[in-house]
């Protein structure tokens, strides 16, 4: 009963935490599932170039609870919880019915918001059935444990590296009766996607959104890749390496856990390596739930103290950075998000198209309106991959948006986030539009001519 007060106690910390803590709602959270509730197909009139089961879910979501603010919270709120039970449930699994079965959620919860996690992102969707994988691993149920990992796969197909470390792995060391389970456990969650993306005739834009854009298009752009600062990296070495000692210091591990040692650390490190190079903490959400669980199988009374002292120093230093994110409100959706809404709304008519060009794709959400087919982000990456602005461009000249709410650009590198300008697109909206109006911080309004 006192371990069953003690994890609700945490939980509500956890809570307090996030409700106080600036929540990032990212615009393509809102945008992909507003589309597709508004007949646009994913991959052929989206620009997607994740997985399509977040997507997915999120529409079913919001077509029940409305497109707002809450309505993500409370997903995103919802997802973390269940994470929480989950890294509970492993902890106490392994541990057993202890106080010290605690510790492993106590340093979660600490970590977790500070590492940008009051967010929902593909990264954080990933987590729950990771953990679930794992759980399933606890029981030796294999099949479930490549039915959850392939389901996290399509949600974010970086998770493909833990899976591949996990087969090779069964190889290595001849575990032939698990690797067909597992085998048959990812094939699962494929041939349902595999059916909705061949029925919905979306097959070559999918493998070209999903596949060739992520590794042969990505690495050509400058600007792409964002390795760690110094104090970053400082941060990940304190936050990850002594555990990892400590780890690989009691080789008896290996003995004693065997097999399940193994398979968690395997997933740590895939989940660990596809958070480089696009590096981002918030990218590092399913290797820190993964880290925690990986720690209570070294827990004991002695090293309590040893494994939870970085995390909890780590968690001290990102308390300091993130004190300027108290209270304030979400981003991408405050008041000045709201406000160019209502500018947009009052410019044009529910039936009329309109283009955003450096705006964030939140204000088609908030101003109900929609952009012409097909819709790429404007980011370095997706337009200027070989003809892709010609087929915005197509777009343009088949449904005609009425206005180009257009944000001046800031001064940086050409391919920086906020300076980027597609030049075709530009050269067209310049022949096309004449400015009408401008909103505040240099946001302006391009009105068609003909």
């Amino acid at each position: 009963m006192k371990i069953i007060i003690g994890v609700i106690f945490l939980l509500v910390i956890h809570l307090f935490i996030l409700f106080n803590l600036q929540f990032t709602a990212w615009p393509e959270m809102f945008s992909y599932p507003y589309l597709l509730n508004n007949s646009f197909k994913l991959y052929q009139d989206i620009a997607l170039p994740y997985q399509p089961l977040l997507v997915l879910i999120l529409s079913v979501v919001y077509k029940i609870f409305g497109f707002n603010l809450l309505t993500l919270q409370l997903f995103t709120w919802t997802t973390i919880l269940i994470s929480d039970f989950l890294i509970f449930f492993i902890s106490r699994k392994i541990i057993g019915k202890k106080a010290l079965s605690l510790v492993p959620l106590s340093l979660y919860i600490f970590v977790q918001p500070l590492t940008s996690g009051n967010m929902l992102w593909f990264d954080l969707a990933t987590v729950p059935f990771i953990l679930l994988g794992i759980l399933s691993s606890l029981y030796r149920k294999t099949f479930w444990m490549g039915f959850f990992l392939s389901f996290a796969f399509f949600i974010k197909q970086q998770t493909g590296v833990a899976i591949i470390l996990l087969i090779v792995y069964f190889l290595v060391y001849r575990q032939f009766r698990q690797l067909p389970k597992f085998f048959f456990g990812l094939v699962v969650p494929v041939i349902l996607v595999l059916l909705f993306i061949i029925s919905s005739g979306l097959m070559g834009d999918y493998l070209f959104w999903t596949t060739i854009v992520p590794l042969f298009w990505y690495p050509k752009f400058p600007g792409y890749s964002n390795w760690p600062s110094t104090k970053e990296f400082i941060e990940i070495f304190i936050l990850f390496i002594p555990g990892l000692l400590v780890c690989f210091n009691d080789l008896n591990q290996w003995n004693k856990r065997g097999e399940i040692f193994k398979i968690i650390l395997l997933i740590f490190a895939g989940t660990f390596l596809v958070a480089f190079p696009r590096f981002d903490f918030f990218r590092f959400q399913p290797a820190v739930a993964v880290y925690i669980v990986l720690l209570s199988l070294i827990l004991n009374k002695k090293n309590a103290l040893i494994v939870s002292l970085p995390i909890l120093l780590v968690s001290v230093v990102l308390v300091k950075s993130n004190l300027g994110n108290i209270n304030l409100p979400a981003r991408f959706y405050g008041p000045q998000e709201i406000a160019l809404a209502k500018q947009i709304d009052e410019l044009t008519l529910p039936s009329n198209r309109i283009y955003l060009l450096g705006v964030p794709s939140i204000e088609y959400v908030l101003s109900n309106r929609l952009p012409p087919k097909p819709w790429v982000d404007n980011y370095v990456w997706y337009m200027e991959i070989d003809g892709m602005q010609d087929k915005v461009l197509a777009g343009f000249e088949r449904e005609k948006p009425k206005i180009i709410v257009w944000q001046i650009p800031q001064i940086g590198n050409w391919y920086s986030l906020g300076t980027y300008q597609p030049k075709r697109i530009v050269e067209y909206i310049r022949q096309h539009y004449e400015k009408t109006a401008q909103f505040e911080k240099g946001v302006q309004v391009w009105q068609r001519k003909d």
